[in-house]
C-alpha cells in the first residue's frame, strides 16, 4: 500500500470569473503588443514588444487552468522575471537568450495548463 502525505490544496481556490478575466486581459494585451509592434521604429523595441506579447499570451494560457492562488503567483512572478530576460535579450541583442525564451515560455505555459488538468485527475491504488 502506498501512501503519499502532502497538502492537496496550496492555498485558496481562484475564483472562475478571475481566471476568465485574466485570460481574456493578457490576450488583449498580447494582440495589442502585436499589433503596435510593427509599427516601432526601433527593431529592438519591435522585437521587445512581440516577445512581451509571447509572455502576456502564455501566462493568459496557463492561468486558465489553475486551481489555486499559489500557482496563479508564481506563474506571474515567472511572466515578470521572463519579460525581464526578454529585455535583457533583446536590447542587449543577445540572441540565443530570445530564441531560447521564444521556445521556452510557451512551452512552459503548455505544462501549466497540462498539470491543472491532469492534477484534477485522482488515481487510487489499493
Amino acid at each position: 500500500m502506498t501512501v503519499v502525505v502532502f497538502d492537496e490544496k496550496p492555498g485558496k481556490e481562484l475564483a472562475k470569473p478571475l481566471k476568465g478575466g485574466v485570460f481574456v486581459l493578457f490576450w488583449l494585451v498580447a494582440i495589442a503588443l502585436w499589433v503596435i509592434a510593427p509599427f516601432m521604429t526601433n527593431p529592438l523595441w519591435g522585437a521587445f514588444l512581440i516577445d512581451s506579447g509571447i509572455v502576456f499570451a502564455s501566462v493568459g494560457f496557463g492561468v486558465a487552468k489553475l486551481g489555486y492562488r499559489t500557482p496563479f503567483r508564481n506563474v506571474l512572478i515567472a511572466g515578470l522575471v521572463a519579460i525581464g530576460l526578454f529585455a535583457l535579450g533583446d536590447f542587449l541583442e543577445l540572441t540565443a537568450i530570445s530564441y531560447f525564451l521564444r521556445i521556452l515560455v510557451p512551452f512552459l505555459a503548455l505544462l501549466s495548463a497540462l498539470y491543472g488538468t491532469v492534477g484534477k485527475v485522482k488515481v487510487w491504488y489499493d
